[in-house]
């Protein structure tokens, strides 16, 4: 039975008040009208001038009559007092209005000076340090603006506005002015805290943190606890921002239109913002994990899961990110029969115009579509991983994938095991599914199932093209209107350029379409059997014939110059993403004449020419983002970075110290994540022997974490043994674990170590030594696996913990000084010999192996002369 109690949390509503500000402004300009009309009125026949401002003119005179003193010669008292009462209550509405503006935009938030309650002694910075942490967080997150006026509480109702003003009806030309003094509201949100400490829990440092909304007088308040006080400043953050975000500005944007007016967990914001971070600091394993936290807390919105896609694209995972987009295309309302039909429409039917009528559903799932239209389309590399059952499950992500492209995308297989497909709709829709199905369940045939990909990634191109000239005629022109305004309004503190920057422009759907999808098209249809025409497979699908049928054979620079001439829009300045396009076309067909040096050198030249415009196009940080996708991970580009000019350019566009070396292919290679493997032991190597050279200066030990120090030691030992196997190349969740739980259980060493996590993306000159070639690497974590199987490190510390536990069951309370020293000089030596050896200072795994054997062993027995390993007695 149905459980009423169990609602979509999005049900709730925002705890704060939501500001109508629309509302009010319609009731003010409503008022004003109003009020010109009782002017006009009693200007009648008391004009200021005349001519075609006559009306005005009217007004005018109308005001004289109310402002004139004298009993007679102006309005009577009792208009007077009416014209006075009405100017009151359009202020009244006016204040209003602005204090709604004011919380939506948010106008400055005052962040007070948090109060103390922790007990005398309890350790802490100062209450001015803890204030501007936290005043920093949120300017982080750009909920608190900077103020330019003194924060102050302003007046609780608009009766307290007119404070000591003598309001006299034969006065009111002083009266007035300082009432609009007044008007202005100042501040629309105020944030409070006052600190806290608990002597029990494991966390014992917390604040009780108040937001105060004067819009109405909603208030919220919450209490938040941590390790320590950065703990509890990042949660108090993250706190605030997720209270704000549902009634303010903020909230009507990507990803959180869906939430505005609702509650949102602190754990939601928090996750995202947190992806966000690690994804632009190339952590993309750490990323994944923070995405799909967030994705946990809201299923629904398809914005997190495009990012999502996007950045296991960038990790190598196309089978993953393919299998991400497909299950989310469905997310704006419509089912999965509805979106196929749409799909394949070729006739002008209802369902054309649906996002014309709902133009929101298409920019939520806009980035979602266009990356699944990338990935399909870059089917080298989807079908060559599809074909090799790569991924994070392997093979049981195909199985489930294989149904739902079937649905999807039968017609791309019909006429590929017969000559001629058959008329009757029923038999060819039959046809094309079997033969989908036996395409995909196929491990050998990467060239069919490539072409697939690419028919299916055309269809999908040509589909959103068509869906976003719809959505255009609604969705961006009030924004540019918007700016506009503000770009000829004087008092506009931020001018913004031409409205706001989409995702993805038209200039870019159109290189995309005409260009770049049947370009990539003909190259797989001509590795597949060398088909004369690529398209005609669309005839039943599509509206109009192509422009012309591309010939990989023949392909010439000229041609593709001239397609991308026609396209609109495409050396617009501040188009990076169209340049961009433009450039991957360049570079994509320098794969049709692979041995003709001048042919190569004169695509070449065209991309980079592309690059260079795209480059001076993009903004700040954006251009930081984009720089590891362009020089490392787009399929696209793969033969474009084995060329010098390529090279030459990216040394001008991002200016580095160090000497440029050869790029990495397009997708992350098994190689490649071995050398990121090869790196995270690295660092792991340097943070353990900093925490065993910590411990080994205590003077005596509680038994108790002693044999917590070796159940982390089994812990990482075991892990390293996992990611040292070649079977879990795919497996990010173990990186992950180990980074997560090193960072947890070793926080001051971790944190202190600069280069731990690395990053995914290996930047230049990452370290000084550099890093050995693939099958050195190889050889290496095959050598440590195999000296951690022989020497069983992980069940060495499970015999010092059972050792230790018997020894707790027997009295014995803590370590002596010795013991813990020996002990941890033991596994020191040995994570110092291991960082040695990765670090190419030692040539071979003996030493490694040996100081692994000499790390001392736990007993309760009295040691005799040992022949081999030391004994410890406990």
């Amino acid at each position: 039975m149905f459980n009423g109690r169990a609602e979509n949390e999005r049900s709730l509503t925002a705890p704060l008040p939501a500001p109508r500000f629309l509302a009010w402004w319609v009731w003010s300009a409503a008022g004003f009208a109003v009020l010109i009309a009782a002017l006009a009125s009693a200007g009648s026949g008391r004009r200021a001038w005349d001519g075609p401002l006559g009306f005005l003119g009217q007004v005018f005179g109308g005001l004289g009559a109310v402002f004139q003193p004298g009993a007679g010669k102006g309005a009577s008292i009792g208009a007077r007092l009416a014209f006075l009462l009405g100017v009151l209550l359009l202020l009244y509405v006016l204040w209003r209005a602005t204090r709604a503006w004011l919380a939506y935009k948010p106008g400055a938030v005052d962040v007070q000076q948090l109060e103390d309650a922790t007990p005398e002694g309890t350790p802490k910075p100062s209450d001015a340090d803890l204030t501007a942490k936290l005043r920093r967080r949120l300017s982080d997150s750009s909920m608190y603006p900077p103020a330019t006026l003194p924060a102050q509480a302003p007046a609780e109702s608009f009766l307290e506005l007119l404070g000591d003003i003598e309001i006299d009806p034969d006065k009111l030309g002083a009266a007035l002015p300082k009432l609009l003094g007044r008007l202005r509201p100042k501040l629309a949100y105020r944030v409070g805290g006052l600190l806290q400490f608990r002597d029990t829990g494991p966390d014992q440092y917390g604040m009780t943190v108040t937001v105060t909304a004067f819009l109405f007088g909603g208030s919220r308040a919450a209490s938040v606890w941590g390790s320590d006080w950065d703990d509890v400043i990042r949660q108090a953050g993250n706190w605030v921002v997720s209270t704000l975000l549902p009634v303010t500005r903020a909230g009507r944007l990507p990803p959180w239109r869906q939430w505005w007016g609702r509650e949102i967990k602190p754990e939601l914001y928090e996750a995202y913002q947190e992806a966000n971070e690690l994804s632009r600091a190339g952590r993309h394993h750490e990323a994944l994990e923070q995405y799909f936290t967030a994705i946990r807390l809201d299923p629904t919105n398809s914005y997190l899961r495009a990012e999502l896609a996007e950045t296991q694209e960038k990790m190598g995972l196309h089978i993953d990110a393919l299998d991400t987009c497909q299950r989310a295309l469905t997310l704006d309302g419509q089912d999965a029969r509805a979106y196929r039909e749409r799909l394949w429409l070729k006739k002008l039917r209802r369902s054309e115009f649906r996002y014309f009528r709902h133009p929101r559903l298409y920019r939520d799932l806009l980035g979602l579509r266009y990356r699944n239209s990338i990935i399909l389309g870059t089917s080298e590399a989807t079908a060559r991983q599809w074909c090799r059952r790569k991924g994070t499950t392997g093979a049981s992500t195909h199985e489930q994938l294989i149904p739902l492209l079937v649905d999807r995308y039968w017609p791309t297989a019909v006429a590929l095991d017969s000559p001629k497909a058959p008329q009757d709709p029923k038999e060819r829709e039959e046809l094309g599914r079997q033969s989908l199905r036996r395409t995909l369940r196929k491990s050998a045939d990467e060239k069919e199932v490539r072409l697939v990909f690419q028919r299916a990634a055309l269809q999908e191109t040509h589909r959103l093209a068509a869906d976003d000239a719809w959505a255009r005629v609604w969705l961006y022109w009030p924004a540019s209107l918007w700016s506009f305004v503000r770009c000829i309004w004087p008092a506009a503190y931020y001018q913004s350029v031409r409205g706001p920057q989409q995702p993805v422009t038209r200039g870019a759907f159109r290189v995309n379409r005409e260009v770049w999808a049947p370009l990539r098209l003909a190259w797989a249809s001509w590795q597949y059997g060398k088909i004369a025409a690529p398209q005609k497979w669309r005839e039943p699908y599509a509206r109009r014939r192509p422009r012309k049928e591309m010939s990989w054979t023949d392909l010439k620079p000229e041609t593709l110059r001239s397609l991308l001439a026609r396209v609109p829009g495409r050396r617009s300045r501040r188009d990076w993403l169209t340049l961009y396009n433009a450039a991957c076309v360049y570079a994509v067909a320098m794969h049709a004449n692979r041995r003709n040096h001048g042919y190569q050198q004169d695509l070449a030249r065209l991309a980079v020419e592309q690059l260079e415009c795209a480059v001076l196009s993009t903004r700040g940080s954006f251009a930081v983002v984009e720089r590891s996708w362009m020089v490392e991970e787009d399929p696209d580009l793969a033969l474009l970075r084995e060329e010098d000019l390529f090279r030459n350019f990216v040394r001008t566009a991002y200016p580095s110290a160090e000497a440029l070396q050869p790029f990495s292919p397009s997708m992350r290679s098994d190689e490649q994540l071995r050398e990121y493997d090869y790196r995270l032991l690295e660092e792991i190597a340097k943070v353990m022997q900093e925490v065993w050279t910590r411990r080994s200066e205590t003077h005596g030990v509680d038994i108790q974490c002693a044999t917590e120090w070796l159940r982390i030691e089994r812990k990482i030992w075991k892990s390293i043994r996992q990611i040292s196997a070649d079977a879990n190349i795919r497996k990010w969740q173990d990186r992950v674990s180990l980074i997560r739980y090193i960072q947890t259980n070793c926080p001051s060493a971790s944190a202190s170590s600069p280069d731990f996590p690395p990053p995914l993306a290996q930047v230049e000159a990452m370290s000084p030594n550099g890093l050995p070639d693939a099958e050195k690497i190889h050889q290496t974590l095959s050598d440590l696996k195999r000296d951690v199987d022989a020497e069983d490190a992980h069940s060495l510390s499970d015999e010092g913990q059972r050792v230790l536990r018997e020894a707790a069951a027997d009295g014995v309370a803590r370590l002596n000084a010795r013991t813990v020293r020996l002990l941890s000089t033991g596994y020191a030596a040995a994570w110092q010999t291991l960082d040695d050896w990765l670090e190419r200072e030692v040539e071979d795994h003996r030493p490694f192996r040996q100081a692994l054997e000499d790390v001392p062993q736990l007993t309760r027995r009295v040691p005799t002369p040992p022949h081999g390993r030391r004994l410890l007695p406990v």
